[in-house]
């Protein structure tokens, strides 16, 4: 099952101090629910676990995650996702591109574009939870990657 979700949020802090922030997985992943690192495997690649419920079944991913396209000059970044679960019930991929827009007025908008496969058990819910479930966690990630930058920006200018 495939689907796509369109995203933007807004931000009051600089350009530079947030594209820092979302080109390092160790500022930036702990900000995703259920995302952690767990080891740098190369170049921009990093293997982790995603964790999620989806109503009454929850999965627990071992995922490959890739930088796969870092362009300041255009301030675009392409992040891609392959999971296995854990306990063979399926798989999921994701590609989300990202794009920063400084805003006239202040502060950065991000325009976040993710396709997501879902194979296996999860996938029998259907788009719908799973849109909704995703809504749930990008609201989360919004606010956690919000205060982060926020105590970031305290911290540099103090």
């Amino acid at each position: 099952m495939k689907t796509q979700l369109d995203k933007s949020f807004e931000v009051p802090q600089g350009t530079d101090l947030v594209w820092e922030h979302l080109i390092d997985p160790e500022k930036i992943m702990d900000c995703v629910p259920g995302v952690t690192i767990d080891e740098k495997v190369g170049d921009n690649h990093y293997k982790g676990k995603v964790g999620m419920k989806f109503g009454p079944m929850g999965v627990k991913y071992d995922a490959d995650i890739h930088y796969n396209e870092i362009d300041k000059a255009n301030r675009k970044i392409i992040i891609t996702g392959e999971g296995v679960d854990s306990k063979g019930n399926g798989n999921a991929e994701m590609m989300m591109t990202i794009d920063l827009i400084e805003r006239a007025e202040g502060g950065v908008k991000l325009d976040a574009i993710m396709d997501v496969t879902v194979n296996g058990k999860i996938a029998q819910f259907g788009s719908r939870l799973i849109t909704t479930v995703s809504n749930q966690l990008f609201k989360q990630f919004v606010s956690n990657f919000s205060k982060k930058l926020a105590v970031a920006e305290a911290a540099t200018s103090a």
